[in-house]
């Protein structure tokens, strides 16, 4: 996922978050959630999800306040991650896009945010997180942004579209070849494999002088020896035999 959709995404995200705090009757609480009909359950739990704790780090966390409580009305496990899907995103819309960031990357990287005994957070978390906070200041209506920070960013913007342009062409491209070559190996002989080469390496000049090619034998420059001319042919070869 690129920059710009990761971004839009989140921003998308936040913004039905929003709407769906609005429309619950004016009230972002569910009485049959056991951490929404407690608030200092609620306070607690929304504060820890915010730092990064993971669900079984939250769990411990209530330990004293769920020894007060009747079986019915205990946090569990569960209670959390239906808290943390549901109810949590129309509480802290801010926070929750932090945390869905949290949970995204500790899920791509193989991190218990679950069970885990320590936090969620990973590098990859971190790095996202700071800069969509900064992607939040740039489109707040009182930041200004001056003409050369403006270039400067366009720039590096172009560069980097074209950089990766450049890249699928030649990933394309060796693609492509190596369907060839594998399409050549699988059809035709291999005694007819040195005629291909000398196809592809194109007719002599005929105004080229012999000896120029006697010399170039033991000619070097500046990229060092030049490599005898089997070398096409043996590495026609050795694809045949890795196949």
């Amino acid at each position: 996922m690129s920059v710009s959709e990761t971004v839009r995404g989140i921003v998308q995200e936040s913004v039905e978050s929003m709407a769906l705090a609005s429309g619950i009757n004016g009230s972002n609480l569910q009485p049959r959630c056991r951490i929404c009909r407690n608030d200092s359950l609620r306070t607690k739990v929304n504060d820890l999800l915010t730092t990064g704790a993971s669900y079984a780090m939250v769990l411990r966390a209530l330990g004293d306040d769920n020894a007060t409580l009747e079986k019915g009305d205990r946090v569990t496990i569960d209670s959390i991650r239906r808290h943390t899907s549901r109810r949590f995103p129309v509480q802290n819309v801010a926070n929750a896009t932090y945390r869905e960031i949290l949970e995204r990357r500790a899920r791509a990287n193989g991190a218990d945010f679950v069970k885990g005994v320590a936090t969620a957070i990973t590098p990859m978390a971190f790095y996202e997180t700071v800069m969509v906070k900064g992607y939040e200041a740039l489109v707040d209506s009182g930041t200004g942004v001056d003409v050369t920070t403006g270039m400067i960013a366009a720039g590096r913007l172009q560069a980097l579209i074209e950089s990766r342009g450049s890249g699928t062409r030649i990933a394309d491209l060796r693609v492509q070849m190596s369907r060839i070559i594998d399409a050549i190996h699988s059809t035709v002989p291999e005694e007819l494999w040195p005629e291909i080469l000398r196809k592809i390496d194109g007719p002599v000049a005929a105004d080229t002088p012999g000896d120029e090619f006697e010399d170039g034998d033991d000619a070097e420059d500046e990229d060092g020896p030049v490599q005898p001319a089997r070398t096409d042919e043996y590495y026609w070869t050795q694809v045949a035999r890795r196949d």
